[in-house]
């Protein structure tokens, strides 16, 4: 149709505008003068920025959440529209329910809760549309209980809600929504945007809360989680309340150089770990199949002393379905203690999981 091929010659202008924009030669000066002024603003928030210095509560400061030393976290990731593994977590854990009794309990989502995988069926065709609004909707009914319910960005929310206001901007409506993506996927880029899919199902409302999510939560105890990775040239937490484009990149997106070619290394974990006083940091992102057999126990993987990456949803095997529990008043020395059914909890008895009705 004629409206396909002038929505896809739009969809294209606007990548190549965008590329050619992104690379075009700036004003030296400008440059200085704007680096300048980062160095500036970030050696005086950098002061204000230790851990030690929030209070011990649930704090939000930028993208961090800072959580204290009393308490437990229940952590899910990678849901990936698994609405009835999400689901299965509120259970096991009865998280609604404790965090309404007023007891001390959190829970935390640490991203890639929207897009199906591309190798899975969409069943339920809104897993991911279902798992957002009911998260939105705990938050709003629990009052300020809700602030308990965690959900950090991972590079699926980034990326979908990104690709979102593209086509926003390029005139997409609820009314021709599908003539746009359409487009979209048959474009150059399709295969890139696909992976992204939520934006086929997202509204207004979900793109302003994925855009208000926090990115990296901290433990006044050393507990850390983020969704895919230490940031390289993180030198203290300020660094991490106002990420720059290049550290949230790598919080979102990296993975280990044991799984991934030129990933991060130990070396990266640990000088991470030492610039923000934690002491473990929990991933998901990476699939567990990436690992060699010997980084993997339990169903999860650990990459040195200092991490562990899990799935709750999409996992390919050896990797099963889990939630992590973490006692908040602990200071773990290494993952290594973090042991199956205290701290590491299968999400159904099988190691296949049922298949949804």
């Amino acid at each position: 149709m004629e409206i396909d091929a002038l929505l896809r010659k739009s969809v294209l202008h606007f990548i190549t505008d965008y590329t050619i924009a992104r690379l075009a030669p700036m004003n030296i000066s400008l440059i200085d003068i704007a680096l300048c002024f980062i160095c500036l603003v970030s050696a005086a928030t950098a002061q204000s920025k230790l851990l030690a210095q929030y209070p011990n509560q649930l704090t939000r400061d930028g993208h961090i959440v800072v959580l204290p030393d009393h308490g437990t976290i229940y952590i899910v990731s990678d849901l990936h529209a698994h609405w009835d593994d999400f689901n299965q977590w509120l259970q096991l854990t009865q998280l609604v329910e404790r965090i309404q009794a007023d007891e001390d309990v959190y829970g935390l989502i640490l991203g890639d809760a929207v897009d199906y995988k591309p190798d899975e069926p969409r069943h339920p065709p809104y897993g991911d549309t279902l798992i957002v609004d009911r998260v939105m909707e705990l938050q709003r009914q629990l009052g300020d209980k809700g602030k308990r319910i965690i959900y950090l960005r991972g590079n699926h929310e980034f990326a979908a809600a990104d690709a979102y206001a593209m086509l926003k901007r390029q005139g997409m409506t609820a009314q021709n929504r599908k003539h746009f993506i359409r487009a979209l996927y048959e474009s150059p880029l399709g295969a890139y945007y696909e992976q992204f899919n939520f934006i086929e199902r997202m509204t207004d409302a979900h793109y302003d809360f994925l855009m208000n999510l926090p990115t990296v939560v901290v433990g006044k105890n050393g507990f850390v989680g983020i969704h895919a990775g230490p940031a390289r040239f993180v030198t203290s937490l300020a660094d991490l309340v106002n990420p720059n484009p290049k550290t949230l990149e790598e919080l979102l997106w990296h993975r280990p150089e044991i799984a991934y070619s030129g990933g991060y290394t130990l070396t990266h974990i640990t000088n991470f770990l030492e610039a923000i006083h934690g002491n473990i940091l929990i991933v998901g992102h990476t699939p567990i199949h990436y690992f060699p057999r010997r980084n993997v126990r339990d169903g999860i993987a650990t990459f040195g002393e200092s991490q562990l990456i899990f799935s709750t949803g999409y996992s390919g095997r050896p990797g099963i379905p889990a939630y992590i529990e973490i006692d908040l008043a602990e200071t773990y020395p290494s993952v290594d203690a973090l042991k199956l059914d205290r701290n590491i909890h299968h999400l159904y008895s099988e190691t296949r999981k049922p298949k949804s009705d």
